[in-house]
């Protein structure tokens, strides 16, 4: 059964009451944190994926990442409990119904042709007439009409096979045990980097410090340009045009530019580029990361008023005319860029402190990538 993020997000709010958050604090604390998985439990974890995620995750290079995510998921999970997350309703809930999901979806693996019948569901709901109710007063926000009968339905086959599955025993097969104890991390993960991001404060003084200290950062060029493509100019199957003749004629395009030719007329004439061709190629300020790497590169080369060879990039043959230079404002734009990075900066300092709290042992996981 596979559940849309609409109705996913729903049924969170379904189960998210009060009493969710301390029936899912109770069944955590029936089990000590995750600190070590061994070989035998990435095995486990590998066989539950789908078969191009375990193909990956099969290489030196893919489990090494899988080590990393799972050691860095389980660290932050165990932070998120010391500062009390799980004891938020929303929180228990989206834990709550990932085991949930887990447990239903290994019953839908052992019983593929199960269809549970709409009266089975009914019946669930009039054992208890007022749980919906008990949602909309623990939910003021979320509207009657939003609780439609698909999400309902879906709510109700969710819980259903989630019941047969722990009857079955399926809670204490191996795998289905792993995943129950290693996936609600990721979920506690989330949360803790959202509450990062709304605790982790940038002052006045550290923007301006920040922008004093890396100007460099924030050099930007104003180009003009003339490209010739060589890609379909039509999505109509044609193959593009002939590279060589498309570089002849820019080197001739080239060669009238240097000679002294207006170039934003030249760029109007022949540049293949729908975004500028009619301002003359203008593509005003930008600076470095706006561009791919090899028209970047060319342009911040330049001083204003030389012009380019030609450039090659993915999409043609580009001819670049730097106009101006200069370092950019301290604007609002130039603001929020700062911010983020310090925030960020910030933040995975702060990571790097809950790792190293909580050391994680991941068999596999080569000693010199244990420390970011």
């Amino acid at each position: 059964m596979r559940l849309s993020t609409r109705a996913v997000g729903l049924i969170a709010m379904v189960v998210g009451i009060a009493a969710a958050a301390v029936l899912v604090q109770r069944r955590l604390a029936d089990h000590p944190p995750l600190a070590h998985l061994s070989a035998a439990d990435i095995e486990t974890l590998l066989e539950g994926m789908p078969e191009s995620r375990r193909a990956f995750f099969s290489t030196p290079e893919g489990r090494q990442q899988l080590a990393e995510q799972l050691r860095q998921a389980l660290a932050m999970a165990q932070e998120a409990r010391r500062i009390g997350l799980l004891g938020r309703t929303e929180v228990a809930a989206q834990v709550e119904i990932q085991k949930l999901t887990l447990l239903a979806s290994a019953y839908r693996e052992r019983h593929p042709d199960l269809e549970i019948p709409d009266e089975e569901i009914e019946r669930l709901f009039r054992t208890n007439p007022t749980a919906l109710d008990q949602v909309f007063a623990a939910n003021p926000q979320l509207s009657r009409s939003a609780l439609n009968e698909q999400v309902r339905r879906q709510y109700g086959e969710l819980l259903l096979l989630a019941e047969r599955a722990r009857k079955e025993g399926l809670d204490r097969d191996p795998r289905v045990a792993l995943q129950l104890r290693v996936f609600p991390s990721f979920i506690l993960q989330s949360y803790l980097l959202r509450e990062l991001q709304q605790r982790t404060s940038v002052s006045e003084e550290e923007i301006r410090r920040y922008y004093e200290e890396h100007k460099n950062e924030f050099e930007q060029v104003r180009a003009r340009h003339i490209l010739f493509s060589t890609r379909p100019i039509a999505r109509d199957g044609n193959p593009p045009p002939d590279k060589e003749t498309v570089r002849r004629k820019a080197q001739e395009v080239l060669r009238r530019a240097r000679a002294g030719e207006d170039f934003a007329t030249l760029a109007r004439e022949f540049s293949d580029d729908p975004g500028s061709k009619d301002k003359g190629g203008d593509l005003d300020f930008f600076g470095r990361g706006r561009m791919v790497r090899e028209f970047e590169d060319a342009a911040f080369a330049l001083q204003p008023g030389q012009i380019s060879d030609l450039v090659e990039t993915s999409y043609g043959f580009h001819i670049i005319k730097v106009e101006a230079r200069r370092i950019a404002p301290l604007d609002e734009e130039t603001r929020l860029q700062i911010e983020q990075t310090i925030r960020q900066k910030k933040i995975q300092e702060r990571i790097a402190q809950i790792l190293a709290r909580y050391p994680i042992t991941i068999e596999g996981l080569s000693a010199e990538s244990r420390h970011p």
